[in-house]
């Protein structure tokens, strides 16, 4: 009796089992219908898509053009294009314009300029949801572009892990330089103590007119007075510069291998870190003293941004580059790695600098404004405004002059009003009624 109970839930128990995992697999899958409503829909019944066109263009600067013509047995009443730059979860879309038909042509235009900025050489990867009249919703496969400057033919040189993207640019000028960034590049990955095999790309235009149209929207005061000549995108392991200079490149080299070096720590590292030690490692940097810097610019705290007008920015990237200076040079590159190695962690700056040197950054700044070390800072830089009694006669000589201009024209506006004060002044003769009385008195006889 006891064998055969157990026998028959023996055999029971894998059916009950199995209704089980019926009902939890149908659970899930609405589940997922219910998140992902486009996979749902690619089942729902309608005829066949077929993609006749799919391509797409880029014209540069600020556009890409896509174009899609698609054939069904049903109408194809909507077309949505899918799309993000690569490596990005989330996906942006937009509805191309059409009349719906068995075939249809869609053409979207996609800006990449202003708020929808897309960097020069991101992928983009994108597809196509076509629904038909039946609610039946076909799924392109995805692809890849690269949104490159098209307006010029490019052409490429080698300098260690960096490729060097270049147009318009005489071969041996190119490789005069590329001889001696690679050297820098060297220098700065042993300061790093970073593994160079990671490729890195810099596009280099030789026109400012033409760059421009690559770099990120700025204010038309810091384009006109030309701030900045190059702009890093150290996640992507790209920067996009102008002119074929070895400042240049090893500059913003130095901002991508700094961010390999950080890894996920580099949201920790203020402005004024990744500044100026890009400034610093420079061929030839020669950084001003802290002691000439001191007076100029914001305190080190509120440095996590570069901002503010085109001579605030200039001073900004001299005071971070003497400030990194300092730390190298007063405290050795051993110490600067370990603080490097504590943003890398995670640490928040002032923790970073607390735990590797004992001060966090107002106490840097307290010490590095009193090194003297360094090249002195220009007269314009650290002098102060003159004192205004130093051009007392000047003033006093203008304030007399516009005294005596003031009671010229003071003179003059009542000149001018006078005669209606005093209307019986200036009468002719044949208008003054006493002249008239005089006049008959003689005429008549005594």
């Amino acid at each position: 009796m006891l064998f055969s109970t157990f026998t028959r839930r023996f055999f029971q128990r894998p059916l009950r089992t199995g209704l089980y995992l019926m009902v939890g697999l149908m659970a899930g899958l609405a589940v997922i219908a219910l998140q992902y409503p486009s996979a749902a829909l690619a089942q729902a019944p309608g005829g066949e898509v077929t993609v006749v066109e799919d391509r797409w263009e880029v014209r540069f600067p600020g556009l890409i053009v896509f174009d899609l013509t698609a054939q069904s047995p049903q109408q194809i009443v909507e077309v949505r294009l899918r799309f993000r730059t690569l490596g990005n979860r989330i996906w942006s879309y937009g509805y191309p314009g059409f009349e719906p038909g068995r075939r249809v042509t869609t053409t979207f235009n996609l800006s990449a300029t202003g708020g929808d900025f897309l960097p020069l050489d991101a992928q983009l990867e994108y597809y196509y949801e076509i629904r038909d009249e039946q609610g039946g919703v076909h799924e392109t496969p995805s692809k890849t572009l690269e949104y490159t400057d098209t307006r010029f033919q490019w052409q490429q040189a080698q300098a260690g892990p960096l490729v060097l993207m270049y147009h318009d640019i005489p071969r041996s000028q190119v490789d005069a330089v590329t001889s001696q960034v690679e050297s820098e590049l060297r220098r700065l990955a042993s300061m790093l103590r970073l593994d160079t095999s990671r490729p890195i790309k810099g596009i280099i235009y030789n026109e400012r007119s033409a760059a421009i149209d690559a770099f990120p929207r700025q204010s038309q005061t810091i384009t006109d007075q030309h701030v900045f000549e190059g702009f890093a995108y150290p996640e992507r392991g790209i920067f996009v510069g102008l002119g074929m200079s070895p400042d240049l490149i090893v500059h913003e080299s130095a901002h991508v291998m700094l961010h390999q070096t950080l890894r996920g720590g580099v949201a920790r590292a203020p402005a004024w870190l990744d500044e100026g030690f890009a400034s610093y490692m420079e061929p030839g940097a020669n950084p001003y003293s802290g002691e000439t810097l001191s007076s100029i610019g914001m305190p080190l705290t509120s440095m996590s941004a570069v901002r503010g007008t085109p001579r605030d920015i200039r001073d900004f990237y001299q005071k971070s580059e003497s400030v990194v200076a300092y730390l190298i040079q007063e405290h050795g590159a051993d110490k600067f790695r370990s603080l490097l190695n504590r943003l890398r962690e995670g640490r928040p700056m002032d923790e970073g600098l607390v735990l590797t040197y004992g001060f966090d950054a107002a106490g840097l700044e307290e010490l590095w404004s009193a090194d003297s070390r360094g090249r002195h800072a220009p007269a314009r830089i650290t002098g102060r405004r003159p004192s205004p009694f130093i051009y007392f006669d000047v003033w006093l000589i203008g304030l007399l002059g516009l005294t005596v201009l003031a009671s010229v024209l003071v003179r003059y506006a009542v000149g001018r009003l006078q005669p209606d004060l005093n209307p019986e002044e200036g009468l002719q003769p044949w208008e003054d009624p006493d002249v008239l009385d005089r006049d008959r008195d003689r005429d008549e006889p005594f």
